[in-house]
């Protein structure tokens, strides 16, 4: 049985941050769909499912805020990761997770991004096992 790939949505506004999380990601073994703003985001989560949402902090049309609120009032499950150019701050973490987000990021360090995708991915398929398990 094949395992099916997990699906990540990016979304920055820019171009040379798309390609090279797309490719860092891709590289893991990651499916990725790309998006420049958080209406092409929206666009791309009505059109298909993901597992897991990276988003710029900000964005040509709104803030990872605006995102964060929209995907609680359409009620999207996905989990999202809000992406920083530098190393997150204590009190931005705490406002992004308030408002929905699983992890704060710093979007130029590479191996620390993908490091944090992976173990999201790890720690949610070791909760389903154990959750089969005790079923």
């Amino acid at each position: 049985m094949r395992i099916a790939k997990k699906r990540v949505l990016l979304i920055d506004g820019h171009e040379d941050v798309l390609i090279s999380l797309e490719r860092l990601l891709e590289n893991e073994g990651y499916d990725t769909v790309t998006a420049w703003s958080a209406k092409d985001a929206f666009a791309a989560l009505d059109a298909a499912s993901f597992d897991l949402i990276l988003v710029n902090e900000y964005l040509p049309d709104v803030d990872a805020e605006d995102v964060l609120r929209e995907l609680t009032q359409r009620r999207i499950p996905t989990p999202c990761f809000v992406m920083q150019p530098s190393a997150p701050q204590i009190m931005e973490c705490r406002k992004f997770r308030m408002l929905g987000a699983v992890d704060v990021v710093c979007k130029r360090a590479n191996s620390n991004l993908l490091t944090s995708v992976n173990n999201f991915f790890e720690l949610n398929t070791k909760r389903a096992k154990s959750k089969q398990a005790t079923a």
